[in-house]
């Protein structure tokens, strides 16, 4: 990684070949916000189940939440890491709900 003197390297300067990927962190409080709100984000993030009965039977549906997509990472408790596209979406439906919010945008190594 790092060129010592005399020595002769083919490759490029790591420094020039890093690809950097443009995502932005999402945090969100819903700590003070009414139950009804805090299940509805909850759910957004991290997605739910249903059981119904059909035909007799009961049937199990599986909705996947925002975590599930690929490019988002959760950092910690109510803090993500967002592609631009669901960072968006994500904070528009915060906005919504009238959920407080912050977001900053970050450089990561792709």
């Amino acid at each position: 990684m790092y060129k010592t003197m005399g020595e002769e390297s083919a490759s490029p300067d790591p420094r020039e070949t890093v690809t950097a990927l443009r995502r932005v962190i999402v945090s969100y409080d819903i700590h003070h916000r009414r139950h009804t709100e805090a299940s509805l984000v909850n759910r957004y993030v991290f997605g739910h189940e249903v059981t119904a009965r059909v035909g007799g039977r009961s049937k199990r549906y599986r909705y996947r939440g925002l975590i599930h997509r690929p490019g988002v990472e959760r950092l910690g408790q109510s803090v993500l890491l967002l592609r631009e596209r669901d960072a968006e979406d994500f904070t528009g439906y915060l906005a919504r709900l009238r959920v407080p919010y912050s977001q900053e945008v970050v450089w990561v190594r792709g």
